[in-house]
């Protein structure tokens, strides 16, 4: 599949990025995530007053998720295999009877764009013919160095990606009343206190039920629903506030992803709030809190080549107060 990525350089100036050298990336990913794969074929388009097609690259990890970004919170690796030299223009591109039916030249608004045409593929393969000028391999130490961390931030981040991959999927297929007992583990590690799992019938539509001891001070009550399927809609969110007693707590747990009607009912501002833990989150947290995982250190070891200079060698033996004799 080939995607044109969008970026606007006010908030990511992606020509000097690449003019620094820069080879990898991660690039958000929160619209059409469930349609790219690794291997993809990616275009890189800067808007702006200058706006133009930078470079040529490809999807080099899939999807996960990254914190505290401004950019969004999905987002997939990506590596820029060439530049383009002389970039196309929006002008050359609104020239061109072809290109000029692609929305992104003409202002369209997003960040992930699906090439769908094939004839707008083969288009930017003819007019780029020539202009794609491989990202030179690096030769001096420093950059080579550069190169070896930047592989070893993707190789942390795609082992990061297998292993939350592989707890997903173990959830899906887990035995329902075994994932109440997950959900319960990992509410323990929360901080909830009297977490008890009840019986499978008279609950009331309750599977958990617990205690958050707040700052210490005030104690509440919290009703629990656990969910093992793809999709939660809104009646389940209704359900498990009706079961809800006075000053109690609801908090609704999937394995899968909520739809926007749960999530607008959950977050109704005239209603009880119910928290909602969505399959994403619940990996995370599961990760975060090490449940079905386990934390791995690694020792990394950073070139100081300045250190073995003859200065510094001989500085070492005159603090140590040595002789060569």
């Amino acid at each position: 599949m080939d995607w044109l990525f969008q970026c606007n350089p006010k908030r990511f100036d992606l020509a000097s990025f690449i003019e620094a050298g820069a080879r990898d990336n991660d690039w958000a990913m929160n619209q059409r995530r469930q349609l790219v794969s690794p291997g993809d074929r990616v275009f890189f388009w800067q808007t702006g007053p200058e706006a133009r097609l930078l470079a040529v690259g490809h999807v080099s990890l899939p999807v996960y998720e990254r914190e505290n970004s401004s950019f969004g919170r999905y987002c997939v690796g990506v590596a820029f295999d060439h530049k383009i030299e002389p970039p196309l223009t929006r002008p050359e591109a609104l020239e061109n009877t072809t290109l000029s039916k692609f929305p992104p030249f003409k202002w369209a608004m997003g960040t992930n764009f699906v090439i769908q045409d094939p004839a707008i593929v083969a288009e930017l393969e003819r007019v780029l013919e020539g202009r794609l000028v491989p990202f030179s391999e690096k030769k001096a130490t420093g950059p080579q160095i550069q190169d070896s961390q930047q592989s070893l931030d993707t190789a942390i981040k795609r082992a990061k990606h297998e292993t939350t991959e592989g707890v997903r999927l173990y959830i899906a297929q887990m035995d329902p009343t075994a994932f109440e007992w997950l959900a319960r583990a990992l509410l323990l590690k929360l901080g909830y206190k009297n977490v008890n799992v009840t019986k499978q019938s008279g609950d009331g539509g309750v599977d958990v039920r617990a205690i958050l001891v707040a700052g210490g001070v005030a104690n509440m009550q919290t009703c629990i629903q656990v969910k093992r399927q793809q999709t939660v809609g809104r009646p389940i969110v209704q359900n498990i506030r009706g079961s809800l007693s006075a000053h109690e707590a609801g908090l609704l747990v999937t394995s899968g992803r909520f739809t926007d009607e749960a999530i607008e009912e959950a977050n109704d501002p005239h209603k009880v709030s119910i928290a909602l833990i969505d399959g994403l989150k619940l990996t995370q947290l599961l990760l975060d809190h090490e449940i079905g995982v386990e934390h791995v250190n690694l020792t990394l070891y950073r070139l100081k080549l300045d250190e073995l200079s003859k200065e510094q060698l001989e500085s070492r033996v005159e603090e140590s107060g040595g002789d060569d004799s």
